[in-house]
């Protein structure tokens, strides 16, 4: 297996796992997805998730050249980001006021881990895309027809794709530049945007067998507590 990690200095990562290729993911929740969630004590997420987001805008900004967000996309979407994760305005002005201060180069850096399954480097795995978790407040009667009524908003609102999450809970796809035009398009539509982030999306998936879902299970646990580790991504089904 072959896994990719993004790291910015000093050690802000982000790993990929490059397996071969395989079926789509499908719209339901598969038993990695609910194996690799992580669940702790409230406090101690919201810290480490505070200090995730406040080394991304730090990145950001070093890559962009700016602290300003209306110059600096992809500093925008990560203040954005911060705000839906209720971290003060106040703590975002600081963070932002002490990049400018900090001539340290903050950058990211890609580093592949290749096994003997590897064919080089796993980015050609994986696309980048705008992910947007939103709830519908509008009434219907089952799944179908919510979806239905998403798909006329996805198209409407300048997404790619749509599916229903549970419940009223809906996920949008769009182009990674388009993020936040669409999420405001979704807002304008009356929904509730409760997450939204670029991500990178496994073109394909791998299955694994119970021994090796359990070890990456090991590995993410201990990667989702480092505060350096900013986002993890795999092609695990």
């Amino acid at each position: 297996m072959l896994k990719n990690i993004t790291k910015a200095i000093p050690k802000l990562c982000q790993k990929y796992f490059d397996n071969s290729l395989v079926a789509k993911r499908s719209a339901g929740h598969s038993k990695w997805q609910n194996i690799k969630h992580i669940k702790g004590a409230k406090d101690a997420q919201r810290s480490l998730l505070f200090t995730k987001l406040s080394r991304q805008m730090k990145v950001a900004v070093q890559e962009g050249s700016s602290a300003d967000p209306k110059s600096n996309l992809r500093l925008e979407q990560v203040i954005e980001q911060a705000k839906r994760a209720n971290m003060p305005v106040a703590t975002i002005q600081s963070i932002l006021k002490s990049c400018q201060q900090d001539k340290s180069q903050a950058k990211s850096h890609l580093i592949d881990i290749k096994s003997k399954f590897g064919d080089g480097g796993g980015m050609h795995l994986f696309e980048e895309k705008g992910i947007i978790e939103a709830e519908s407040t509008g009434e219907t009667s089952n799944e179908e027809e919510m979806l239905e009524k998403a798909t006329e908003h996805a198209i409407e609102s300048g997404a790619e794709d749509v599916k229903i999450v549970e419940g009223n809970l809906v996920q949008f796809v769009c182009g990674k530049f388009n993020l936040l035009k669409v999420v405001s398009n979704l807002e304008q539509l009356k929904y509730k945007v409760t997450s939204a982030s670029v991500e990178y999306i496994p073109l394909k998936l791998q299955n694994l067998q119970e021994r090796d879902l359990a070890l990456c299970h090991s590995l993410y646990q201990k990667l989702e507590n480092m505060p350096e580790v900013m986002i993890l991504s795999d092609n695990i089904a």
